[in-house]
């Protein structure tokens, strides 16, 4: 199984590269980059978390906590995107309102504190993604795989939080 997420390449996307970006680009950027490419992640990596739970569930009573967790993220980043592209088809009426502005860009970075702290939970639970010696393969994938998503909403926040936002208010 290979997940589709690639770790950034650090000598070309940097947040200030983004920053000499124009919004629209960037908006285009973040909802080829992120949005589309974080559901294609979940539906791969719903199966092995479905079975290692299966699997292993009873005797790693963690491992149902930590597949719960990933639901309710998933749940939390489906509305999260929706609501985002929704700001982005209307952002030239949204920029007019100061109030409504404020009201969208706080909401959006009040999600992602609560992605971070799902993913904090995540990470506490399964040892920060360190599997248990002599865990089979599909364990190691699922814990593997979750680290790396991990590290792409990080990327995801941060590049919302240090350039979009910021742009938007410009």
């Amino acid at each position: 199984m290979e997940f589709s997420y690639q770790a950034p390449d650090k000598k070309v996307e940097t947040v200030e590269t983004y920053k000499s970006w124009d919004l629209e680009k960037l908006m285009t950027y973040i909802a080829k980059q992120y949005h589309q490419k974080i559901v294609a992640d979940i539906n791969e990596l719903m199966p092995p978390i479905d079975k290692v739970v299966r699997v292993h569930g009873e005797s790693h009573p963690h491992l149902p906590a930590v597949r719960n967790l990933f639901l309710q993220l998933v749940e939390e980043l489906k509305e999260h995107i929706k609501k985002e592209e929704t700001v982005f088809d209307l952002i030239d009426d949204i920029k007019e309102d100061d109030n409504i502005l404020e009201f969208e860009i706080s909401s959006l970075a009040g999600n992602h504190l609560a992605f971070e702290s799902v993913l904090e939970n995540i990470s506490e639970l399964t040892h920060k993604y360190t599997a248990p010696e002599g865990s089979c393969k599909t364990y190691n994938l699922v814990y593997d795989l979750l680290r790396a998503f991990n590290e792409k909403l990080t990327h995801y926040r941060e590049l919302e939080n240090e350039v979009l936002f910021e742009k938007i208010k410009e």
